[in-house]
Formats: structure tokens, sequence, C-alpha cells
């Protein structure tokens, strides 16, 4: 009977793998319109207003799969973009999955009533959300569906007040020495995110430093807002051949980076 064991767990470490493999390479992110239903919603939970620079027509909803902390696979992933970005948010939550990149949970902003901090504190990965900067009267690009972020407990929010390091949420301070890689640190995947056009990474800023935080320039936000849906595809496209141009001249992320 023994002998039969190693082929036994063979055939289950194989079909572990096969079933990753299938997953990673049949499970695509899906791209839709955000319906009227789910834009009343986002109006009552306080994700979108009618001061923000963007409405709902300019607004898609990407359901995609990913790993979790549990290295399970999960099909409820949601996030929201604008709709210039919104094939290439695609794409990096593709290159996510396929990379195994655990996030610990996808659920729209309004889930969260708009609340930035509740949905830190529960290591809500997420892009839309129409508001400003903390204690600013500036537009988060969030407001435009040009903002990402990732698995914040991992990629905790830092900010001196008052002489002292604040860390946000409070869970992310064991995540602090960035050289001690962990799962689900932004480190790892700072180039899926550049690739697909979101080249500024809040993890090189230095004060606040934002390691969840991925965007495009403040600059081609607002281009994008500000003209047709074709149009704004086709600069963001443009966007991101000039960039991956430049990468394929041997220059850096940070020489490439900024539009």
């Amino acid at each position: 009977m023994r002998r039969f064991i190693p082929f036994a767990l063979a055939l289950i470490f194989y079909h572990g793998v096969m079933n990753s493999a299938v997953l990673a390479a049949d499970v695509r992110a899906a791209i839709a319109a955000v319906s009227a239903d789910l834009c009343g919603e986002m109006i009552r939970h306080k994700t979108l207003t009618d001061k923000g620079p963007v409405n709902c027509s300019r607004l898609k909803l990407i359901k995609f799969s990913y790993f979790g902390f549990d290295d399970a696979a999960h099909s409820d992933g949601e996030i929201i973009v604008l709709d210039a970005a919104a094939h290439y948010v695609a794409a990096i939550f593709d290159a996510l999955l396929d990379r195994h990149f655990p996030i610990a949970k996808a659920h729209l902003m309004n889930h969260y009533d708009g609340d930035d901090d509740a949905a830190d504190v529960d290591n809500n990965t997420s892009s839309f959300n129409d508001r400003v900067v903390a204690g600013t009267n500036t537009l988060s690009l969030h407001a435009y569906g040009l903002a990402i972020d990732l698995n914040p407990v991992q990629n905790p929010f830092i900010q001196i007040k008052a002489g002292k390091r604040e860390v946000s949420p409070d869970e992310g301070k064991q995540y602090l020495d960035r050289n001690a890689t962990k799962p689900g640190m932004a480190e790892t995947v700072i180039d899926i995110f550049a690739d697909n056009g979101f080249s500024i990474w809040g993890g090189d800023w230095h004060s606040p430093i934002d390691y969840q935080h991925f965007q495009v320039s403040r600059a081609l936000a607002q281009q994008l807002a500000s003209v047709s849906a074709a149009n704004a595809r086709a600069i963001f496209e443009q966007h991101v051949e000039r960039y991956r141009q430049c990468r394929r001249s041997g220059k850096s992320r940070g020489d490439c980076g900024v539009d």
C-alpha cells in the first residue's frame, strides 16, 4: 500500500498546480459599464457626488479573480476606475492573479460608505471614491478613478504629525521594514502597475509615504476627465506606450514615469 502514497501525493500536487494554471489562464477580469442601479448605490453610499470630476458614464466596473492570503482563489474582486484606464487595470489584476500575488479583499467603496479609514482597517483594495485628499480641499486622484490602493495593511500610509510618526491602519506597523519582504507588499508588483499606466507609487514619496497607493499624474487625470471617452482612451494608450518605450530604452521607472 505504501508504494502508492508517493504517486497519490504527486497526483494531488499536480492537480493543485493544474487548477492554479487553469485559473490563471482562463479567468480574466471582466469590464462592464456602471449600471443605473450601481450608480444610484454609489450616490446613496457617498462614493459619488454631483461635484466630482467624472460621472457614472465615464466609469467602468471591473470584476476579477485573485488569490487571498489563504492561498485560495476568490472570484469576488470588484473595482471601479475611469473608462480610459479600464483595460489596463484589468491587465494589472490579471497579472497579479498570474503571479499568485495575495489580495486580502477588493470591495467597492460603497461597502464602507466612502470611509477611506474603514476600508484601510479592513485591508480593502479599491480605486474610485469621490473624495478629497485627507486634511485638504484638493481632489484625490481616487475621485477620477485613477488611483489604486493595494492591501493597505501590508502597505500602510505613514505621516508625521506634531513630530510623531502616525501609521494607518494601525496593523500596518508590522510592515514598516520594507526590506523584509512579506506576502502582499507592493514592492514586488510596482512594475506591473507602472507598465499599465500607474507609474507613480506613493512608496517613493518622502512625506507622507503611501505604500498602498498607485496613481497617474494629476495633469493626466485632469486631461482625461476633460475630453470624450474615446479621446481619453487614446491618450491613455499613448501614455502607456511612451512609458514602455522609455523603459525599453534602458531608463529607470523614475525617469520614465511622469507624463
